[in-house]
């Protein structure tokens, strides 16, 4: 369950990349529009996210409108502004949420409760009363420190045809003392579909502390190995291979890129020498091509670096002057697509499957 934010890169990603049956990616939808645009010429938001739901080319879509954000000073208005106005509001939210009930039953809107957002009580109930008329399937979304309140109605609520998904956030999945003490309910769960869910990429990690070329061993990828054994998950979703940001507003160039090798389920680290744009073309795309992690993949027998890997293609392209390599934000979208084909590839090959 790859997990993206509706910011340009990835959405990007989420129309060009074919996540076949095995992958059901989710959508944190966390501001009113995909992008600024003419007040009057600006699309309703029901008109812009059925539009990008209905391209991504998955089976299903999850479509949560996230109630863990924290408003930070340095957050974008427009993310404060719609976690406000609508996340904060499960009246509003839900009304967001059946806005695109034309997409049913592609899209599997997610729910969490409001708890220990606004205090009250019964909002898991009375979100499900509301979206099941018009969602067949609903995820029920629980972080792991609300597990112990949420869990009792979760267990009463959940169908069949539903899914759970478990938020870590970013603490170690197994066996971190916070998880143990609820894996006896989890375990024992079997009502439908159990998703893990949690960030590789601590949110203190900079392209300015990166070591060229080496392995960034403060990024712990252990999930892909564990959701099944011990922890007895169906699925297992992550940040597509970037960082779960604190969406703040830009800062200053500082090339850098987290190149995922897959043979080892680990993230090499490269960064330019100075803060330029150039440094992307003339320092890290021929680091990260002739990288030992490159190699590894290109010997490993599966096609990690074949064709069908836009994110590798868009490396090579820019070696050989064939595309700019001058921009931040293509590499968080060669990052992405780079990962996302790597996890498609173990699929194809068998590694993930579930007993």
């Amino acid at each position: 369950m790859p997990t993206f934010r509706a910011r340009q890169q990835e959405n990007l990603v989420l129309r060009s990349f074919k996540f076949d049956g095995h992958m059901y990616p989710m959508l944190e939808i966390i501001k009113e529009y995909d992008r600024k645009r003419d007040s009057d010429k600006q699309s309703p938001f029901h008109e812009i996210y059925l539009d990008l739901i209905e391209t991504i080319q998955s089976e299903r879509v999850f479509v949560d409108l996230p109630l863990y954000l924290k408003e930070r000073a340095s957050m974008k208005n427009e993310v404060i502004a719609f976690s406000r106005s609508v996340i904060a509001s499960k009246e509003r939210r839900t009304k967001y949420l059946q806005s695109l009930g034309e997409a049913s039953p592609k899209m599997i809107p997610v729910i969490s409760s409001y708890l220990h957002k606004t205090g009250e009580i019964d909002t898991l109930q009375w979100q499900e009363a509301h979206l099941r008329p018009n969602f067949p399937s609903i995820a029920f979304r629980v972080m792991y420190n609300q597990f112990n309140e949420d869990w009792p109605i979760i267990n009463q609520l959940a169908t069949a045809v539903d899914f759970i998904i478990l938020d870590l956030d970013n603490i170690a999945p197994y066996p971190s003392p916070s998880v143990r003490q609820i894996m006896n309910a989890w375990r024992s769960f079997s009502t439908c579909p159990k998703i893990i869910l949690r960030s590789a990429i601590n949110t203190d990690i900079q392209n300015v502390g990166l070591d060229h070329g080496e392995v960034v061993f403060d990024i712990d990828n252990g999930l892909i190995d564990t959701y099944k054994q011990p922890l007895l998950g169906q699925c297992f979703g992550d940040y597509a291979g970037i960082k779960k940001d604190d969406l703040t507003s830009g800062g200053a160039i500082s090339p850098g890129f987290l190149f995922y090798d897959a043979v080892d389920n680990q993230f090499v680290g490269f960064k330019g020498s100075v803060k330029e744009l150039s440094e992307f073309k003339n320092t890290i795309v021929p680091a990260v091509i002739n990288s030992e992690a490159a190699k590894r993949m290109q010997a490993s027998g599966l096609p990690y670096l074949d064709d069908r890997n836009w994110g590798w293609q868009t490396l090579l392209r820019i070696q050989h002057e064939g595309e700019t390599g001058k921009s931040q934000a293509k590499f968080k979208r060669i990052a992405m697509e780079h990962y996302l084909h790597c996890i498609r590839v173990k699929i194809e090959a068998g590694e993930l499957k579930t007993s």
